[in-house]
């Protein structure tokens, strides 16, 4: 039997000399292929997901999937929550597919990080964090950090703006667009930042308000 090989992730965004930044949107019932991952990537759930293994997984994958997500019996598949943000470190190996049985559509920022690892990022290893899981989070939110990246999240209510800092050279995958203004030491401008939009930001972060009707949402993966 074929193995139909798809992409990292459904959408490519963005892409430059340092990130791919894609977006993952998977409806109820659908199957997502088989792929690799050769690059470092971080993965960021907008969405609750039940999922489970692709059928057609080869054996030594669906082992080590029923070792991890073994429920007894009593439930096909393994729940991951909205806010849930991984750093997964690039093999190489083929990725087995996967089936999306709930009911809401997995739709997930994929950032992968094209530069590459310093002699001292050599040793990075799987990391997750579930910080945010069931939480409303407003401003801007550390959500995980190691030797080789920093990710954030920011949430902003119309009317709501964050405070100046971090540092530049980071992706930027917009979840929910927004008008907002910016504020770089009294320069200000609006812009104006579609949906599941991608971008590069060289430059340190400066101010954000959030002048417009919707609210703003983006995940920021800062290398380092």
């Amino acid at each position: 039997m074929s193995v139909v090989i798809g992409p990292p992730a459904t959408r490519l965004l963005f892409e430059n000399d340092d990130v791919k930044i894609w977006m993952m949107d998977v409806a109820p019932g659908e199957t997502y292929p088989h792929h690799y991952h050769d690059y470092d990537y971080v993965l960021f759930y907008t969405t609750d997901v039940l999922a489970t293994v692709h059928d057609d997984a080869p054996e030594e994958h669906t082992a080590l999937w029923n070792a991890r997500f073994d429920t007894g019996g009593t439930q096909r598949g393994i729940w991951t929550y909205a806010h849930s943000v991984f750093f997964i470190p690039g093999t190489g190996f083929l990725s087995p597919g996967f089936v999306n049985i709930g009911q809401t559509t997995m739709i997930s920022p994929l950032i992968e990080v094209k530069r590459a690892r310093r002699p001292d990022q050599e040793h990075i290893g799987f990391a997750r964090s579930d910080a945010l899981v069931g939480l409303t989070p407003h401003g801007t939110a550390h959500l995980l950090e190691n030797d080789r990246l920093r990710v954030t999240y920011t949430e902003l209510a119309p009317g709501e703006s964050t405070t100046a800092g971090g540092s530049a050279g980071s992706a930027v995958c917009v979840i929910d667009g927004a008008l907002l203004a910016t504020d770089d030491n009294g320069s200000r401008r609006e812009v104006e930042w579609a949906s599941q939009s991608a971008r590069w930001r060289d430059d340190a972060p400066c101010q954000l308000s959030n002048i417009g009707t919707t609210v703003y949402r983006d995940i920021s993966v800062e290398l380092k």
